[in-house]
């Protein structure tokens, strides 16, 4: 579940990160084009200024151009071009003077409306015009002359034939263009027209004293740039802008109007924030969608690995079962033979003999229980215990087992005080754990046991309420690849002789069985905690059930009603089959034998018997199979299950309730087994 929660966190960061990309584009852009249409708008702007401007121009041009055409100049006939110099300027409010100039003699001849009393020299400002006109034969545009008024001069040329005999000029008052430019442009803009000097001919701002004026630098500067563009620049009066210009390829003049800096700058600044915004967002994203993924095939690789080893568990697990099923059969017979020797020897040194061979078997039983708890294969009674209880019962053992020199602390959370597990087991698992610790803090430290409601449980356990019950030491720590391998049957750090490498292998047989989870802590030199994680027991579930009483350990001497009984007896090993007919004979059953299923129905066919002792685990067909056929041709015979890894619940699954002896056993365990089930069912029948 956090697996798949993660991945739609991830889904969805992967989702949302185009689109902050997109928006952060689209808001990139918008402010670009806003920044765009406002320089396209200004630059349209001074176009239109421009033409204007050039308009006027032209139109002045041309009535000039009607002068020029007068006869009177032709004979010479002054006053009458005076009178028409004179007619002009009435009807043109923005002409302050007209001159006649002969550009050979380079003098004025005529000026309206105050006629010279005799012809002058050129002014300076006249004579490159002029000399343009007399050269191209062309009308001119003049420069800008400051005064009162400020006026422009133009310049056409009077041509007879192909000669250029005089040249008319006209001085047109700046006003006219200062119209222009005001009808035109923004009121809140800073404006102006420049001759192709870069001197002022109109200027929205301090018009009177900057007319006739060199413009600003940047002004003068973009001017030589191209006829139109956009420039950032600074007035005369110290305001920062950025300003469009169109210069006339008729003039060459080039009307300019700025726009305030944060008209452009705002647009352009936020554009970059954006972007820098959307980048580190996607960033973010980016980062977190990385982290995420990393982190999911972190835990992914680590529930692989998890996998790997509860399969590789698994499997050691069932190799175990199988070997501690050959090996309990072997036992039974070692067992069974050596407690009939026991029992029926004369000779003290053969029964003493017997009696160690006996010990050193049952010892080999022990080691075959511990591959069966850590196989799971062995029968648990698995039921709500108390630890407080459990602990307090086996305080003295558990002393006792670490030693003086190792304190023992114990921490029971009142809420974690009931686990789900088997009681003589997980006692067990407890000391196995406590001996190791005693073992690894070289018999001196502090081994401290709690258990607390788990926060955080293996993901292969189903949901639900979990306690973890924490054994930790202050002994040496485990490397990681001790710690890799420290509950494989087998494995060991201990000197030979010292440890057999069984005891957290049944530990984790014992948890993994109950349904819980075993997990290990440890770095060298800062001690191990083993963790054993359990379901919790409902305080309501039901009470704990009193253990059975032991096995009461009985002669072998016949009642006297055994040799009525019939015992049917079915093993596919050989001895320890022999040792079960041998035993329930000496006891005085009367007994036949089979070596498998098939035989022992055939049998049934042709024979009536009261009792069916079978072994679990056979080729062909297993005993739960066996007693199932078996009640089907005989319903009263009675039946005990004989197995040295017999799964309770597969039997159960296969013929219900039945009654189970455990391999190995002796004489007297057998004896009160068959006993036992034939007595209790005499009972409830």
């Amino acid at each position: 579940m956090r697996f798949f929660r993660r991945s739609l966190v991830a889904l969805g960061i992967a989702a949302t990160l185009p689109t902050v990309v997109f928006a952060a584009l689209g808001v990139f852009y918008l402010l670009r084009i806003e920044r765009d249409r406002i320089e396209n708008a200004t630059l349209e702007r001074t176009a239109t200024v421009m033409a204007l401007v050039d308009s006027r121009v032209q139109r002045d041009l041309a009535v000039l151009h009607v002068l020029t055409l007068s006869g009177a100049l032709d004979v010479g006939n002054w006053p009458s071009v005076s009178q028409r110099m004179r007619d002009v300027l009435h009807d043109n409010e923005f002409w302050a003077t007209t001159l006649l100039i002969d550009p050979h003699t380079v003098q004025e001849v005529l000026q309206a409306p105050n006629a010279p009393d005799a012809p002058r020299p050129l002014r300076a400002v006249h004579v490159e015009p002029v000399r343009a006109a007399l050269t191209t034969g062309r009308a001119q545009v003049g420069l800008v002359e400051r005064g009162d008024p400020p006026v422009v001069w133009l310049y056409a040329p009077v041509v007879r034939g192909s000669q250029v005999i005089y040249v008319m000029a006209a001085a047109i008052r700046t006003d006219a263009f200062q119209e222009l430019l005001l009808g035109s442009a923004a009121e809140s803009a800073t404006a102006a027209v420049v001759d192709r000097t870069g001197n002022f001919i109109a200027r929205s701002i301090a018009y009177r004293d900057r007319v006739g004026t060199p413009a600003a630098k940047s002004v003068r500067d973009a001017m030589q740039t191209g006829m139109r563009g956009f420039y950032r620049g600074e007035t005369l009066e110290g305001s920062k802008n950025y300003s469009a210009f169109h210069t006339s390829d008729r003039t060459l003049w080039s009307t300019h109007i700025a726009v305030a800096s944060s008209a452009i700058d705002t647009p352009t600044t936020w554009s970059f924030a954006v972007a820098a915004l959307a980048g580190l967002g996607s960033a973010l994203l980016a980062g977190v969608l990385i982290v995420i993924v990393l982190r999911d095939m972190a835990e992914r690789r680590l529930a692989e690995e998890t996998l790997r080893q509860s399969q590789k568990m698994e499997a050691v697990g069932q190799l175990t079962g199988g070997i501690a099923h050959d090996f309990n059969d072997l036992l039974t017979a070692i067992i069974g033979n050596l407690d009939m020797i026991q029992t029926r020897a004369d000779n003290d040194k053969l029964r003493r003999l017997a009696s160690n061979a006996l010990e050193a078997a049952r010892r080999g039983a022990k080691l075959a229980a511990q591959l069966l708890a850590f196989s799971r294969t062995q029968r648990m009674t698995v039921r709500r215990i108390d630890l407080r209880q459990l602990l307090n019962g086996m305080s003295g053992l558990l002393t006792q087992s670490v030693g003086p020199s190792v304190r023992v602390q114990i921490d029971i959370d009142p809420d974690a005080n009931l686990v789900v597990s088997d009681a003589n087991q997980l006692e067990l698992a407890l000391l196995n754990i406590a001996v190791n610790a005693r073992d690894a803090m070289a018999g001196s430290g502090t081994l401290t046991i709690t258990a607390k409601r788990a926060e955080r449980v293996d993901r292969s356990l189903p949901p639900g309420e979990y306690v973890d019950i924490c054994i930790s030491d202050t002994g040496a720590g485990m490397t990681e690849e001790v710690r890799a391998r420290a509950v494989e049957p087998f494995f060991t750090t201990k000197p030979l002789g010292q440890g057999t490498g069984l005891g957290l292998s049944q530990v984790y047989g014992v948890v993994r069985e109950s349904g819980g989870a075993l997990s290990l802590q440890s770095e060298p030199g800062k001690g191990t905690t083993v963790r054993l994680t359990l379901r919790k027991a409902n305080a309501m579930s039901e009470p704990t059930p009193t253990r059975p009483p032991a096995i009461e350990q009985q002669p072998p001497n016949p009642s006297g009603t055994e040799h009525r009984t019939r015992v049917l007896v079915v093993d596919d090993d050989r001895l320890v089959r022999s040792f079960m007919r041998d035993s329930l004979r000496n006891l005085g059953y009367n007994v036949m034998e089979a070596s498998d299923g098939p035989s022992a129905l055939s049998v049934l066919d042709s024979e009536k018997f009261d009792l069916l002792l079978v072994d679990f685990a056979m080729p062909g067909m297993n005993g739960a199979e066996v007693a199932r056929q078996a009640r089907a041709k005989q319903p009263d015979i009675r039946i005990l299950i004989v197995s040295g890894y017999a799964d309770s619940s597969a039997v159960e699954a296969a013929i219900g309730s039945c009654s189970q002896l455990r391999k190995p056993f002796d004489l007297a365990e057998l004896r009160a087994a068959v006993k036992e089930i034939l007595e209790r069912e005499v009972a409830e029948t």
